[in-house]
């Protein structure tokens, strides 16, 4: 009798520390954000924008592998589109956003991974107002980077060969998220209109260093 106690006591551990095994899959991938102000520039270019400038973001995860409540996310690209009442860089209380989960994922992907930016991203989205399902594409050539979403969001950005190839004093953000090998980008058209959702949107043409490229992992 004791030795099927111990041997029953011994299968449950063995299988909670396989289920914990699964859940803590680190999510990796790449990652891009883009700024309504610029990251990268001269301080008077930067000083003017920062009062007025620098309310609404764009995240995007291409998340590449791994994991979350045991469901795979390998091959999903997630957008949250972040606002707040002053520049983000400074105001972490009134920011809201939504969520954009591919329409190529499934049921339970889709609630993975909303779960999955809940717990591990809430500090960075705010309020999440919204989760829409929209047809996202992520394509990357090179140092070159085409997101969209729907007819929603347009982003074309371009960023520089390498972190060195940028003056550290001249950057004046930080990506909002924790991110690996962050190098400075210049997006090329960079367009937003969603009004069912935030009462935001914009429509950039020319080049602005106003993008973050790098890697992600999320345990």
């Amino acid at each position: 009798m004791k030795k099927n106690l111990i041997f029953t006591a011994l299968a449950l551990l063995a299988a909670i520390g396989m289920a914990f095994a699964v859940q803590a899959t680190p999510v990796q991938g790449e990652y891009l954000e883009a700024r309504a102000a610029s990251v990268y520039i001269g301080a008077c270019h930067f000083g003017a924008e920062f009062v007025e400038g620098g309310k609404e973001a764009t995240l995007i995860w291409n998340i590449q592998s791994g994991s979350w409540d045991n469901v795979s996310l390998a091959g999903l690209t997630v957008v949250a589109i972040v606002t707040a009442q002053d520049n983000l860089a400074i105001d972490t209380e009134t920011r809201k956003s939504v969520l954009y989960v591919d329409v190529n994922a499934t049921a339970q992907q889709r609630t993975a991974v909303t779960h999955l930016m809940q717990t591990k991203r809430a500090a960075i989205l705010g309020k999440l107002v919204a989760t829409k399902v929209a047809p996202i594409t992520f394509k990357k050539d090179s140092t070159k980077y085409d997101v969209q979403v729907g007819e929603i969001l347009t982003l074309t950005a371009n960023r520089y060969p390498c972190a060195g190839c940028t003056q550290p004093h001249q950057i004046w953000y930080k990506p909002l998220t924790d991110i690996q090998n962050a190098i400075v980008g210049k997006s090329d058209t960079y367009r937003y209109k969603d009004k069912d959702t935030l009462p935001v949107m914009w429509s950039q043409g020319g080049q602005e260093n106003n993008v973050f490229v790098g890697s992600f992992t999320i345990r």
